[in-house]
């Protein structure tokens, strides 16, 4: 029988083992799934950027060269009206020559000829305002009349006097027949322009696209569906990956709203214009959003179909144990009823020996606890005393040091007061006559500050005291336009500034100053005395005080 009940509770055990495989390959299943599923995840967000980059990218290829392009056709524009304006003069007629050209001059909101004197002489717009505007303040003038090269000058975004709205001005200079500054052509283009192709496309509120200068100002920019230029992005990143790469891609919050965002740019190759292209980090993230859920789904099924299996398996599993361990008690219940006469026997056997053990063996256990708890009661300390007197030492010491710290007058009295109660100090025991004026001195400081120029006419004093062997010390305390001077003169031995400026406590005097953003100031040389001057910033004190 003692063979049944071991096989039942082996079966028993048997069965708790098979269920730990099963939780652990249910486990290293659920772990499989999920972790295939951030990998996923990850693999999917990575693809998403680069599709945004590679998106952007084009992006900002169509627009350097549709920049390009706009840029290059002003520039015709620009050249053949030179070219014509020599020839016929004042009787050019640049509408006419506007539409005979070649290119698309729907961007070209005004063409103008301006004199040397920045007057116009010619126009493209139907009534010019009155008076007429000069241009010669303007720094497209400037730059054609301080530069003889003949360069194309594209100018930032500002405020046409002929229009009335921003525009950008692109600009060629004129000369006369001489070679000298005769004036310049010029026309105006509306920054909107240069964005104005992506009005038809779907960008989301957080998408820019911008033409920007290399001192980062934006020519135009567009935010969604809102236009705006001469935004000022100096501090953006951009610059510092265009010096390492013209054409590349970056992650940093916009310069102008702070929000993460992947930008791709290109920079202009025969222009002072960068082509920049972004899509917020948090509307590229939104694009897998969809996808993340249809692969999240299934997942989600097969781990709650494995978790459902696995406890199946288990409950399958405990269900037998139980049975097989109910079978093993009762076989064990009627085994024991065969033994208990027995285990009678041995109790009786007991019991008379613990009697025993009560009656004699236990009684002298308890006189020797009696013993040594009497012996424990009588002990003493002698190191008692001995620590009392280092303790009342250490107190001694503790005291005597917070006395030298402390400024004991500075809590209750003005600075002022504080001075003269450190004089008296000072006077019993040296022979210099002190002469303190305060007669400038009219607001009292804050507690900081008044700390501060206390501890450093302490330490002055102090190395007057030690090395100068003076016998008359002048301090003068001065308040004039919210600044507050410390002045300490001595007629000493005086000393080699250059070469005493590691010395006599001059260090710790320099140090409090520029603690409150002061200025020390020390002037002396052999025989002729010093001369300490501390000039701060009044920090006054927040509550009244008569003076």
């Amino acid at each position: 029988m003692r063979c049944s009940i071991r096989t039942m509770k082996r079966f028993a055990s048997n069965s708790t083992r098979i269920v730990l495989p099963v939780s652990i390959l249910c486990l290293f299943v659920l772990a499989m799934i999920w972790v295939s599923y951030i990998r996923q995840k990850s693999i999917d967000r990575k693809a998403a950027i680069q599709f945004a980059i590679e998106k952007n990218s084009n992006l900002a290829v169509a627009l350097e060269q549709f920049t390009i392009s706009t840029f290059h056709n002003a520039d015709a524009v620009l050249q053949l009206a030179r070219i014509e304006y020599s020839r016929e003069g004042a009787a050019l007629n640049l509408k006419s020559l506007l539409t005979k050209s070649l290119v698309n001059a729907e961007v070209i909101e005004c063409l103008s000829v301006i004199d040397n004197k920045g007057q116009f002489v010619l126009t493209t717009m139907a009534s010019a305002p009155t008076p007429l505007p000069n241009f010669s303040d303007r720094d497209y003038f400037k730059f054609h009349a301080g530069n003889t090269t003949d360069s194309l000058h594209i100018s930032k975004p500002i405020i046409s006097r002929v229009t009335g709205q921003k525009v950008i001005v692109i600009s060629r200079r004129l000369t006369d027949a001489s070679g000298k500054f005769a004036g310049l052509v010029a026309l105006q283009i509306e920054p909107a322009k240069f964005t104005s192709f992506y009005a038809q496309a779907k960008l989301l509120p957080n998408d820019i696209i911008s033409l920007i200068a290399p001192d980062g100002i934006t020519y135009a920019r567009r935010t969604g569906s809102k236009e705006s230029c001469g935004e000022d992005i100096h501090k953006s990143p951009l610059f510092v990956h265009v010096t390492k790469n013209a054409d590349s891609f970056y992650i940093a919050a916009d310069a102008i709203r702070g929000v993460p965002t992947w930008f791709s740019y290109r920079k202009l190759k025969d222009y002072p214009v960068i082509a920049t292209v972004g899509s917020a980090e948090q509307d590229i993230v939104g694009l897998y959003a969809n996808r993340q859920s249809a692969i999240f789904t299934p997942r989600v099924v097969i781990s709650a179909l494995v978790i459902l299996f696995s406890i199946a398996i288990a409950l399958v599993l405990l269900h037998r144990r139980k049975s097989a361990e109910q079978l093993a008690e009762e076989k064990e219940r009627y085994e024991s009823l065969l033994t208990q006469q027995m285990i009678a026997v041995q109790e009786r056997e007991r019991e008379w020996i613990g009697r025993e053990l009560h009656d004699n063996v236990n009684q002298v256990l308890t006189t020797v606890k009696l013993y040594l708890e009497t012996a424990s009661k009588q002990g003493s300390d002698p190191l008692i005393p001995r620590s009392m007197q280092l303790v009342n030492s250490s107190i001694g010491e503790i005291r005597s040091l917070s006395h030298q710290l402390s400024a004991p007058t500075l809590g209750t009295r003005s600075l002022v007061d504080s001075i003269n109660a450190l004089l008296e100090m000072f006077g019993p025991s040296t022979n210099i006559r002190f002469q303190f004026d305060h007669s400038g001195y009219h607001q009292r400081l804050a507690m900081n500050q008044k700390l501060a120029f206390y501890r450093i006419l302490q330490e002055q004093l102090n190395n007057i005291v030690k090395h100068a062997a003076a016998t008359r010390v002048w301090i003068t305390l001065s308040q004039t336009n919210n600044q507050v001077m410390l002045t300490v003169k001595d007629n000493g031995k005086g000393f080699n500034c250059k070469a005493k400026t590691n010395g006599m406590g001059l260090n710790n005097i320099t140090s409090r100053v520029k603690a409150f953003g002061g200025q020390a100031i020390i002037e002396s040389s052999p025989g002729k005395g010093c001369i300490l001057k501390v000039t701060a910033a009044m920090i006054a004190d927040e509550e009244p005080v008569e003076v």
